[in-house]
């Protein structure tokens, strides 16, 4: 609590016309995400448009936009103390370990953002384009005992690993340790992301569902100043 505090004085404060312009916080998981991009907007031309420049620049690395459908004065990450901000979330990535595919991905896209800023800042102009976004819809938790509350099912195997693959109901989402499968049963297709990332057990998420959306516009931009 007191460095964020410190955070949102030194970045911020958050919401203030003082706050810096735009705030990259960098994040890995356990999850088989590849690279993606994480704002509480869909419409931010910045970071839509830095994600189109390193979609370009990174074509062999799988990459999506997901936004987090949460208010503004409710959203709590680093990055949405900055006037423009999202979180750069690489995948899979074990704790503890070093994987030198993963760093050099995170490395050059962090490299790539930068080069965007300056030639935004040069006067360079970026014409308008299409993103697919991924709007964050809900979260399932593991099955649970009632009494004790501890996992009594894993991610079921057709599904692990499958982060972005759309899933219909009625496909396996989970393996009781019993063996029993366990079928989605939710009202429409949906996109899975986040699954079975360690840090979400602890919160009682076994993955993320998401809604996409195609067609997003990044409008031309040019800065003038």
């Amino acid at each position: 609590m007191i460095r964020s505090r410190e955070l949102n004085a030194t970045l911020g404060p958050k919401g203030s016309p003082g706050a810096v312009e735009l705030v990259c916080d960098l994040h890995n998981t356990t999850a088989n995400m590849g690279l993606c991009l994480i704002a509480y907007s869909d419409c931010d031309w910045i970071c839509l448009h830095i994600f189109r420049h390193l979609q370009r620049k990174m074509p062999d690395i799988p990459m999506r936009y997901i936004h987090f459908d949460v208010p503004h004065k409710e959203s709590y990450s680093l990055d949405s103390v900055g006037k423009h901000g999202f979180a750069m979330e690489i995948g899979p990535q074990p704790h503890g370990v070093v994987r030198s595919n993963v760093y050099a991905a995170m490395k050059a896209g962090v490299q790539h953002m930068l080069d965007w800023v300056c030639f935004f800042n040069s006067g360079s102009t970026f014409e308008g384009e299409y993103v697919d976004v991924f709007t964050m819809i809900k979260h399932i938790d593991y099955p649970r005992d009632r009494e004790t509350r501890k996992i009594r099912a894993a991610i079921h195997p057709q599904l692990q690993d499958q982060d972005f693959c759309l899933l219909h109901p009625e496909d396996p989402l989970f393996q009781t340790f019993s063996g029993e499968t366990l079928r989605y049963k939710g009202d429409e297709a949906l996109y899975p992301f986040f699954i079975n990332e360690c840090a979400y057990y602890e919160k009682g998420i076994a993955l993320s569902l998401a809604r996409k959306r195609p067609d997003q516009t990044c409008q031309n931009v040019k800065n003038s100043a």
